[in-house]
């Protein structure tokens, strides 16, 4: 008998960055020599303050189901933060946790897309954004970066594109900023151009701020802070797997308009039901906290980055003003090649990287600068002495 699954959820591909990432280890696990600057997390543990919270919530008894969308602590301290960090006053019925960023992004594209609806991604964009709007019902649409993405003063995003993309069925537009796999941190004027475009059309913005804490050449400033007009139709998304070295955790949040946080948290009560009751007071604890937490790490990362740039010197590649990676332009080493046999070629000599396909730009590699200091330059030196060689084939 012929077996009939769905097709909106076949049409999904598995996550390339965690693809690759997971090639990587096993190819390391045989005792070949792989650089990694495919992984999307930092070689840094969790702060061991915040583990000594969860310890001590087990053995207090903190292993029992807990409330849907996250207890009142910690969206009492997810709103402590918003107004600290961001200068943004939510509500805390206003405020949703779940199980990672990811699934509340999720949650959020099913709470708001019917089918056909169609979300603008303005690339380079998130690997998973395409698939979760998809497997939503929607139709993802990317806009191609403007020439400038790699100049040190250009705009990171065609905002004539992104207009002229705009049809009766658009309902949101997903901005993500510091941005993975970029780098780059949109400024003041880039948000009110979102922001004027956003409300001329009536349609959401939902921003992915999760890279936020590593914000560095520029500082991070929120849409909604820029212009408070934007407010019932402006989705933040952030969670604590990057600012504080919580990926494992799995601890992501949303901050929106009521009705719509309602929608999210009824699909939590149906998926993941809560977030656990130990994992949430470590949580709680680190927001409280907040950026300082993770200080020094953060500056490391910043020292890795600079490290990186100079190593590149004579490359082209996007401006990398935060998160952790640097998207290289490699087009001219493609020789009517695809970045995707690039990419293959280089994991063949041990370099893990994650070609440009993945993010909706083809002809660039993401590196992710989260190796020691030693390992990430020898790596780099690697990586450069392979492409230029490839350049005289």
């Amino acid at each position: 008998m012929e077996r009939l699954f769905s097709h909106r959820i076949a049409s999904l591909s598995p996550s390339p960055t965690l693809a690759l990432n997971s090639k990587a280890a096993e190819l390391a696990a045989t005792g070949k020599k792989i650089f990694n600057f495919a992984v999307g997390e930092p070689d840094f543990s969790t702060p061991e303050s915040v583990v000594e919270v969860a310890i001590d919530s087990l053995r207090r008894g903190r292993t029992r189901y807990g409330a849907s969308g996250g207890g009142k602590p910690l969206r009492e301290a997810v709103a402590a933060k918003l107004q600290r960090d961001n200068g943004l006053h939510f509500a805390i019925d206003e405020i949703v946790c779940g199980i990672g960023a990811k699934e509340i992004l999720f949650h959020v594209f099913l709470a708001l897309l019917n089918d056909g609806d169609e979300v603008l991604l303005p690339a380079p964009y998130w690997v998973s954004y395409t698939d979760q709007i998809r497997a939503a019902g929607g139709v993802a649409v990317p806009i191609a970066p403007p020439a400038s993405l790699t100049a040190a003063d250009g705009e990171a995003i065609d905002f004539d594109g992104l207009e002229r993309a705009i049809t009766a069925r658009t309902r949101a537009i997903v901005i993500n900023s510091p941005n993975n796999p970029s780098g780059y941190v949109l400024g003041q004027s880039e948000l009110e151009k979102l922001a004027a475009l956003a409300l001329k059309h009536k349609i959401w913005v939902i921003a992915d701020e999760i890279y936020e804490y590593m914000a560095f050449e520029r500082p991070h400033l929120s849409l909604l802070a820029v212009c408070p007009q934007l407010r019932s139709q402006f989705i933040l998304i952030n969670g604590l797997s990057k600012g504080f070295a919580m990926t494992g955790w799995r601890v992501g949040y949303a901050a929106g308009p009521k009705d719509a946080m309602d929608l999210v948290r009824n699909l939590e009560s149906h998926s993941s039901t809560c977030i656990p009751g130990f994992i949430e007071d470590a949580a709680t604890f680190a927001l409280t906290q907040g950026r300082n937490l993770m200080a020094s790490a953060i500056a490391t990362l910043d020292d890795r980055r600079k490290l990186t740039m100079a190593a590149l010197e004579g490359f082209n590649f996007a401006r990398p003003d935060g998160a952790f990676y640097v998207f290289l332009d490699v087009r001219q080493f493609c020789k009517g090649r695809t970045t995707l046999a690039i990419s293959g070629l280089l994991m063949e000599a041990g370099i893990a990287v994650v070609p440009g396909e993945a993010f909706g730009v083809p002809g660039f590699l993401r590196i992710s600068y989260t190796l020691a200091e030693q390992e990430l330059l020898a790596g780099l030196e690697k990586v450069k002495k392979f492409l230029r060689q490839f350049e005289r084939v």
